[in-house]
């Protein structure tokens, strides 16, 4: 009886993995399906549009390289309830050909009156992160726009993520700025979106 009992687990454990395999395989063909920008340090970045021409943005952040890396992608209110991406920007050429840098400023959480903490992502190898966001979470300080405005015509944009250290140590958390974060700069594919 139990041999029967050991054979039906074992059974069991090689249908469960047999399963998962195949549903990361599943996983694997989306991400196939992303145009990506260059790597740099094993660090890749991608952008793409949820919908043809929308608004509404996918970053991703890949790790093609042989080791795990910690990405700071920004900051963090509310012990972790609010993740603002601060360190990704958008590289905008409007449909006129005029190009600005965009940074990440979401005017919901424009001020702060309390913690705030590095916004930490650990990307083992073969692992991916994934934001969506929205035109209009960017701003250029350049030119005082408050939201990037697609012309009508082909406007071009690429997305940057620029490393950092650790820099919001708190007095609870002082080992943080010890950690080994990734520190590069990388740049996505080239998006094309029609107004």
């Amino acid at each position: 009886m139990k041999v029967k009992s050991a054979l039906v687990l074992i059974a069991a454990i090689c249908f469960w993995s047999g399963s998962t395999t195949s549903a990361a395989g599943g996983s694997n063909a989306t991400t196939d399906t992303l145009l990506w920008g260059q790597p740099n340090d094993g660090v890749q970045m991608s952008l793409s549009s949820t919908e043809p021409n929308s608004a509404e943005l996918q970053v991703a952040l890949r790790n093609v390289g042989n080791h795990d890396v910690t990405l700071n992608l920004g900051s963090m209110m509310a012990n972790g309830k609010v993740q603002l991406p601060n360190y990704i920007s958008l590289n905008f050429t409007d449909a006129q050909g005029k190009t600005r840098q965009f940074k990440f400023a979401d005017k919901k959480h424009s001020f702060v009156a309390g913690r705030l903490d590095d916004y930490i992502v650990p990307l083992r190898v073969g692992s991916m992160y994934t934001l969506k966001l929205t035109l209009d979470q960017f701003w250029c300080h350049e030119t005082k726009e408050f939201e990037i405005t697609l012309l009508p015509g082909k406007n071009r944009m690429t997305a940057e993520y620029q490393g950092s250290e650790a820099k919001l140590v708190n007095l609870d958390m002082p080992a943080i700025k010890l950690m080994n974060f990734w520190l590069g700069k990388v740049e996505s594919n080239i998006l094309t979106l029609r107004r």
